[in-house]
């Protein structure tokens, strides 16, 4: 089996057992076999109809989008495989998982077995699947070509737009879209205007404020965030160097770029139900990648003193996150000695991987969760790079890089434990080191899988259908 098909069959697996332990969160079954007549009586059988239980339009997507990776695994599996109809293999079989998890969930007190999670489910399969079938059909051959293409060439210039293209995915999360002229009109009011501090337009001018009108400005947030636009803004300006600066469109790029980006992702978030528009975000964006471009050209001695390679362009970059990691991670810095608020972090809960997480279905729990993940990925990645510069095994990596993880992940959950405004989660320490194996793997996918057909393009021994 390639290395290919291994990544797809251990991520399905990966996500089947996160789907089931998602689902069966507690995993106190209370209830026996001889309650199972009173069980399914009290299944409320009308789909999106529940007196019990309050049917989101959050829940709703949150059930479609947790079953959506099972569907895309599933789906490519099969196709490399060579089976016939992998589609409806792959339908049928998500629509089984779930009735299996409703039935087992009738055992469980306090969980609700209902036929329009059923159906949400086998929709979410059904999506995944049918984004396999286009990538797989038309969109892999164009994807890989654009891909190897800009690494083989530009790959700072890949890296950008990876970052550009993650962070607005993050911004429109929980992608609860709505295009309603009610919501549009509460989004608009909820926007805010003022820099460095948030009052609404609702409370400006029409005398509706809502409750973030009460709330004081999170001044750590906002440096927070301007500093990871720092770090990308040194990029950005390293593309310049390297790539733009003998173009005529160069400058218009490092400029143009950033003053378009911020902007249309905030007036995008005006469609999120969940998400508010606000000044500050674009005022960090601006600021973070000015504060880079600075940083570029206020660093040039020392880059020039220990630059050899075009990955020691990196290195300071990298120290910059190191900074913006360490931060997030500390802030707000109100760290207290109280039992009270330490009792409060040690609950059994919070000591039970993903348990936190995933006892409620929540998009903002699985953006919370993928952002802890990616946290310490980039620097595994530069480490694992470094340390294969020096002939270093890819085993000897992995015992170096994801014990890293675990200690800044748990440095940083210890802090939190302190924090009355922090919850310390075992979760996330376990989510540092995969992001630390995820790093490291991905260099070894780039030397066996990625690097030889980027030599075999380079020689002429390979091209890519257009």
């Amino acid at each position: 089996m390639n290395l290919q098909r291994k990544i797809v069959l251990y991520a399905f697996f990966f996500f089947s057992f996160l789907i089931v332990y998602n689902t069966l969160i507690p995993f106190r079954f209370e209830y026996g076999p001889e309650d199972l007549p009173e069980l399914i009586h009290q299944i409320e059988w009308t789909p999106f109809q529940s007196r019990r239980v309050d049917i989101s339009l959050t829940d709703i997507v949150g059930n479609i989008l947790l079953f959506m990776p099972f569907g895309f695994l599933l789906y490519t599996l099969l196709f490399q495989l060579g089976w016939r109809h992998p589609f409806g293999i792959a339908l049928l079989s998500g629509a089984v998982l779930s009735f299996a998890i409703e039935f087992v969930q009738l055992f469980i007190p306090g969980r609700n077995t209902a036929p329009h999670d059923l159906i949400n489910n086998t929709v979410g399969t059904g999506l995944g699947a049918l984004a396999a079938l286009i990538y797989s059909v038309r969109l892999s051959a164009y994807l890989r070509q654009r891909g190897y293409s800009l690494l083989q060439r530009k790959p700072f210039l890949l890296l950008c737009v990876l970052i550009g293209g993650t962070q607005a995915v993050a911004a429109l999360m929980p992608f609860t879209v709505s295009i309603t002229v009610s919501d549009l009109k509460k989004s608009l009011k909820s926007t805010n205007i003022i820099p460095l501090d948030y009052v609404s337009l609702g409370k400006l001018f029409f005398n509706s404020p809502n409750p973030h009108d009460y709330a004081p400005f999170d001044l750590f947030a906002f440096i927070e965030n301007l500093w990871f636009w720092a770090v990308v803004g040194y990029l950005v300006f390293i593309c310049y160097r390297i790539y733009w600066r003998k173009k005529p469109y160069g400058k218009l790029l490092l400029v143009g770029l950033p003053l378009v980006y911020f902007p249309l992702t905030e007036f995008a978030q005006l469609f999120i139900t969940s998400r508010i528009t606000d000044i500050n975000d674009i005022l960090s964006g601006y600021g973070g990648m000015a504060l880079g471009y600075a940083l570029y050209l206020g660093l040039r001695p020392i880059r020039r003193k220990h630059f050899q390679h075009h990955i020691d362009l990196l290195r300071i970059p990298i120290l910059m996150y190191w900074v913006f990691i360490l931060f997030a991670g500390f802030q707000p810095f109100d760290w207290t000695t109280s039992l009270e608020i330490i009792q409060r972090d040690l609950k059994v809960e919070n000591l039970i991987p993903f348990y936190a997480y995933f006892r409620k279905t929540s998009l903002w729990n699985l953006y919370d969760l993928l952002n802890s993940l990616t946290y310490f990925l980039p620097i595994s990645l530069y480490w694992t790079y470094r340390l294969r510069e020096r002939g270093t095994s890819f085993g000897s990596i992995y015992r170096r890089t994801v014990p890293l993880g675990l200690a800044v992940g748990g440095l940083i959950e210890l802090s939190q434990i302190l924090s009355p405004t922090r919850i310390a989660e075992i979760t996330d320490v376990l989510a540092y080191a995969m992001g630390a194996a995820a790093g490291a793997f991905l260099l070894y996918y780039y030397e066996t899988e990625v690097k030889p057909t980027l030599d075999a393009i380079k020689n002429g021994l390979l091209e890519f259908s257009s």
